[in-house]
């Protein structure tokens, strides 16, 4: 008697027969907007739109003006402490994304064609998420502040007349060796930090407002929102860093006009960066 081996069949499947099969991946990259690629001639175009806008809605400028007489307050405070006068001027470009933030949601409401008020709205719909990033914000800015000042300290021993008055803290970091070191170590800390925070708020405040403010779109938080705006910095750096010297530049304008210049550039930029938000991040 032979004895016939059972025969297990065998399924010959090409795997997988239908993509759609196969569940993708989820990860911060995919599940975040797409981001598209912009180049430095949109940078105009931001400016021009947002200066369109501006004119629009002029309430913006109220925005602008409670910038700059509050920074002016804290200058006049501080004027005989140069590093605090200092850190003062550079904590408001710093803070600036956050600050405008009121002028992002006069932005949306102008995009939406809904009748102008002052840019309060945001207050109900953001809740605590944008003064957690206000608070994120100003403790990066605490901790260059503190190095600026330790550096300085280190360094220089009392040198620099820090009891001297703002306009005259240039010079006297000019006229010595350590002084020049000091100023050196000053710009880098600027441009390290500047950048970060750069990269950390040039989409977050208007995300959070088109998310929160949108029936049809998914709710972010904030978490979420500045994984947008680093992701559009990663796809975009060279022109968003273009954008950033615009800005700092613009800024510079205001510092050189005794923050008069800042009651319009303030909001003109707040307009343009909700404009920038748009071209950089894709509707989800």
């Amino acid at each position: 008697m032979s004895h016939e081996k059972d025969e297990i069949p065998v399924v010959q499947r090409a795997y997988p027969e239908d993509l759609g099969e196969v569940a993708p991946e989820h990860t911060p990259e995919t599940d975040s907007p797409a981001i598209r690629t912009v180049h430095p001639e949109d940078l105009g175009t931001w400016l021009g739109k947002g200066w369109r806008d501006l004119w629009q809605m002029p309430v913006a400028l109220v925005h602008g003006l409670v910038i700059a007489l509050t920074t002016l307050i804290l200058l006049g405070l501080s004027w005989q402490q140069p590093w605090m006068a200092f850190s003062f001027l550079a904590g408001i470009l710093l803070l600036g994304p956050v600050l405008a933030v009121g002028v992002n949601y006069l932005a949306l409401q102008n995009e939406r064609g809904e009748p102008g008020g002052a840019g309060l709205g945001w207050l109900g719909a953001l809740g605590g998420s944008v003064w957690a990033f206000a608070v994120l914000l100003a403790f990066l800015f605490v901790i260059w502040a503190s190095f600026v000042w330790m550096w300085i300290a280190v360094l220089n021993i009392g040198e620099l007349a820090v009891m001297g008055q703002l306009h005259h803290l240039l010079g006297a970091m000019l006229s010595s060796g350590s002084g020049i070191i000091s100023l050196v170590g000053v710009v880098v800390a600027a441009i390290a930090f500047g950048l970060l925070v750069f990269a950390l708020s040039l989409a977050t405040v208007p995300a959070l407002l088109d998310h929160r403010l949108r029936d049809d779109a998914p709710q972010k938080s904030l978490v979420e929102s500045i994984g947008v705006s680093l992701k559009a910095f990663s796809h975009n750096p060279g022109t968003l860093i273009l954008w950033g010297l615009i800005i700092t530049a613009l800024f510079m304008v205001s510092v050189a006009t005794a923050l008069l210049a800042l009651v319009v550039i303030f909001p003109w930029l707040g307009f343009a960066m909700w404009h920038g938000y748009r071209d950089l991040v894709a509707a989800n």
